[in-house]
């Protein structure tokens, strides 16, 4: 059964000022926060400095005092930073790279030295060599600046893997790092995304993490990961580079078996939560190095119990299926080539969305990839269209209609069914509605 309500309380965690300043606010005008500690109240935007993470009594203490400037200490064992510690203006970098390790800033703040033009990541995860690291965990850190905040990633670039043949995706997996927990992490004006999960890196939790104002994409998952969750945690004005909204809240490329659940998404730039598959990007350059050709869907992901507010898109299902890719130079999965345009066949398959909110959001739910199961949602008056199956590009091809979409008890405020769900000729037959 689908619901459509008029009337109903909406359930919009934005507060009167914010409202005040967003709506009515086309996607064209979007412009990131300057300063939205200062314009919401949710205790969310403000992590706490500290929470109890359960790691491991540390056994070593990191004295920050004789720490210098743009020093990297390697942390070895279970390691907490000095009380009161003060790394800020200072462009300390922490690298761990053995398994059965930690980190806990105890609440401290990094932040880079105004001289400072590099993109080197203030906590990276590494291992020495082409050996997998796990139980590893990191904990109650601050970071504003840097290139990330967190760079979990294996030891060779992925396009150095690929040159030598080694390229079977459980292979890679073998090396990655796993088993990490990061808890009460925070991300702020990043260079570039807030926090990178590296190809084939596997089986890491995101709880709690704040992740706000990134360069580019807020949390990326790369290619080949997997098993990933990520959890009770809030992504805010990410993905606007130069005051334009390119990225968003959290990149799924080719990554599978995830769950992002109980999350706060506010005002990112392209949107909340993309899934997709890169289409082997400038295939010709192997100097790249993240040279490696996709050959996984993003598939088998659950997105359950978040709330949406503020976006031009919540969840797109193969977001790249109709995008015109031509500058990005593609060496696979190519459906239609013009003179000025390539579109390449995306892959996201088999993807659940279920018992989110989404409140005044442009487009809630796109769906243009098969098995994508639709249910339980609540979508605000102010939602202009809650959800969208079909792909005029891949319905063109030999690849056909987008098949087996089911949306099942979704409830919708002041919309019909008719209004709310739009389905492109094609794919209609093969999407069940009930």
């Amino acid at each position: 059964m689908v619901a459509s309500k008029k009337g109903l309380l909406t359930f919009s965690l934005i507060t009167a000022s914010l409202m005040g300043v967003t709506v009515g606010m086309t996607a064209c005008e979007r412009l990131p926060f300057i300063n939205p500690e200062g314009m919401r109240e949710t205790s969310h935007v403000q992590p706490p400095l500290i929470i109890d993470a359960k790691l491991p009594k540390a056994t070593t203490i990191i004295n920050c005092a004789p720490l210098k400037p743009k020093q990297t200490v390697t942390v070895k064992g279970h390691s907490a930073l000095s009380n009161g510690c003060d790394l800020t203006g200072k462009s300390i970098r922490f690298e761990l790279n053995h398994s059965n390790s930690s980190l806990d800033c105890r609440g401290a703040l990094l932040s880079t030295t105004a001289d400072d033009p590099s993109k080197a990541s203030a906590i990276t995860i590494k291992p020495e060599a082409d050996v997998a690291i796990d139980n590893i965990a990191v904990a109650n850190c601050h970071v504003e600046g840097y290139g990330h905040a967190l760079h979990i990633r294996q030891y060779s670039n992925p396009n150095q893997r690929y040159a030598r043949g080694f390229i079977h995706p459980a292979a890679n997996r073998a090396l990655a790092p796993n088993s990490i927990r990061v808890i009460n992490v925070s991300s702020r004006n990043s260079i570039n995304s807030g926090m990178f999960v590296g190809d084939h890196v596997h089986d890491i939790t995101f709880d709690k993490v704040h992740i706000q104002n990134a360069g580019t994409v807020g949390l990326y998952l790369e290619f080949g990961s997997r098993d990933n969750a990520i959890k009770n945690s809030v992504f805010v004005g990410n993905g606007f580079r130069t005051f334009k909204p390119n990225r968003e809240a959290i990149a799924v490329d080719s990554s599978s078996n995830n769950r992002i659940e109980n999350n706060q998404f506010i005002h990112n730039g392209a949107g909340s939560i993309l899934l997709y598959r890169n289409c082997f990007e400038h295939a010709d350059d192997p100097t790249r190095g993240n040279h490696f050709k996709r050959t996984e869907s993003s598939r088998d992901n659950i997105i359950a119990n978040n709330i949406f507010e503020d976006e031009p898109v919540g969840v797109w299902v193969a977001s790249r299926q109709s995008r015109n890719l031509k500058g990005f130079e593609c060496g696979a999965y190519l459906v239609k080539q013009t003179p000025f345009a390539s579109y390449h066949l995306d892959s996201a398959k088999d993807n659940q969305i279920i018992n989110n909110r989404f409140e005044q959001v442009e487009q809630g739910i796109i769906v243009e990839d098969d098995g994508t199961l639709i249910k339980g949602n609540k979508f605000a008056a102010n939602v202009r269209l809650p959800i969208s199956v079909g792909s005029e590009i891949r319905e063109q091809s030999t690849v056909g209609a987008i098949i087996n979409t089911q949306i099942k008890n979704n409830t919708f405020i002041d919309k019909s069914i008719e209004q709310a769900i739009q389905i492109s000729a094609a794919s209609k037959t093969a999407t069940h509605i009930e």
